[in-house]
């Protein structure tokens, strides 16, 4: 029954993406015209860092000796820079509690505690089990990284509820979970290695506020005590966080939260992105994932879903002063108008993955674009992306190595058509 409210719930939602995105054409038309009109040779502001764009080859089939002999290699060299431990971070509508079910049994019924925890253990290995890589690190992907390269690797489950106050909650959680892996004396070369797809990946910019205790500290903290994380240890386990560095990959995260300026956080960015002309993509494209990763895109800010409870919606409301806008129809038409960013922290690499279909649809078998991270068949690619991105063998000049790491954020505005080689977004 769960299965089937969640099944049902995605389904929704997926028609109202495309209910958006055909609102989001007709005001992208309008706001081109009227920009033609009052400004047609204004110079508009682009991001600093170009992202570079490759394309998916697969390097050998899974579990060929090549393939083992690349994992086993790759491994080493991520051993060597000083990774403690991998962490796969999944995204929202795959977790353990997408919709509230147990939170609200929490809530309602306090002694039924032991049936909600079995109830999220049944929903997150009941998704896992229907969704398989679709979308979602399964366990057997986790354990087949692990044992491919010798690195120590774990799924840090999440509920999976798509607005701030959850997201913010399990941020708390995850870098509790992070110190317990770090309870030896850590030196500066000791790192993690955060891997998040989907909105998994915005974890990692709250996990980088708090470590570096920024302006919104005090707000997130307030707001996971207020959904009853234990914050009473968490400023000693940040203490213990700050001892390491953490390097970053997020597989088609929408850019929606800062992360703190430091050096102590390399961020890299995967998005599956194909080099077609124009911001908005039309509703036959969608279908046929033409652009690439269309819930890149959907997942802009204001696409949060309303909270379930009262106090949630008003968590969510002195959040939205942080972290920007969260469930606001008016922000994400307007950000699906002005069309695709890129996040101005770290790296981005645009990867046309070539999932497109020519006749038949293929937007669920693809998940809109956005299941071709999270792929068997791309892990030994991704690792070698990733690798190679934080750990080159070849030397690196000043310039170079610039570009891994923290960048100072600056306003994105819709850039100005160029070539799709240089293309922002």
């Amino acid at each position: 029954m769960t299965l089937l409210t969640l099944l049902l719930c995605l389904l929704a939602s997926a028609v109202a993406f495309v209910a958006g995105y055909a609102v989001a054409v007709a005001r992208l038309r309008r706001w081109q015209r009227r920009s033609q009109a009052s400004s047609p040779g204004a110079q508009i502001v682009v991001a600093p860092l170009t992202p570079t764009r490759v394309g998916f080859t697969p390097v050998a089939a899974d579990g060929t000796p090549e393939w083992v002999a690349a994992m086993r290699d790759l491994g080493a060299r991520i051993r060597g820079a000083g990774t403690r431990l991998v962490v796969f971070v999944h995204g929202s509508f795959v977790g353990d509690d997408p919709l509230a079910l147990a939170r609200m049994l929490e809530g309602t019924v306090p002694r039924l505690s032991r049936l909600a925890s079995a109830l999220r253990g049944l929903t997150r290995a009941q998704v896992s089990r229907a969704l398989g890589d679709l979308s979602n690190f399964p366990p057997e992907y986790v354990d087949t990284l692990a044992a491919a390269t010798g690195l120590q690797a774990i799924e840090f489950t999440w509920s999976g509820q798509n607005h701030h106050a959850a997201r913010v909650q399990e941020a708390v959680r995850l870098a509790r979970s992070l110190a317990r892996h770090a309870r030896d004396p850590l030196g500066p070369n000791d790192r993690f290695l955060l891997v998040g797809h989907s909105h998994g990946g915005q974890l990692f910019a709250l996990l980088s506020q708090l470590v570096a205790r920024s302006p919104a500290y005090d707000e997130l903290v307030a707001a996971a005590a207020a959904r009853g994380e234990d914050v009473g240890a968490l400023e000693s386990d940040l203490v213990r966080l700050r001892r390491c560095a953490f390097d970053v990959t997020t597989f088609g995260t929408p850019p929606r939260y800062d992360y703190a300026p430091g050096p102590r956080f390399r961020l890299l960015h995967l998005v599956n992105d194909r080099a077609v002309p124009g911001r908005v993509a039309s509703l036959r494209g969608l279908l046929h994932t033409r652009r690439g990763d269309y819930v890149y895109h959907l997942g802009a800010p204001g696409s949060d879903w309303l909270a379930t409870s009262a106090q949630d919606r008003a968590l969510n409301e002195r959040l939205d002063r942080v972290l920007g806008a969260g469930a606001d129809l008016r922000a994400w038409l307007r950000h699906l108008a002005q069309g695709p960013r890129v996040s101005p922290y770290g790296h981005t690499i645009f990867v046309d993955y070539g999932d497109q279909a020519q006749v038949v649809p293929n937007f669920w078998a693809t998940g809109f674009g956005h299941a071709a991270y999270t792929r068997r068949e791309a892990m030994l690619f991704h690792l070698e992306l990733v690798t190679e991105h934080f750990h080159p063998q070849r030397a690196e000049t000043p310039g170079e190595r610039r570009t891994s790491l923290w960048t100072a954020p600056r306003r994105l505005l819709s850039p100005r058509r160029r070539s799709p080689s240089a293309r922002q977004g």
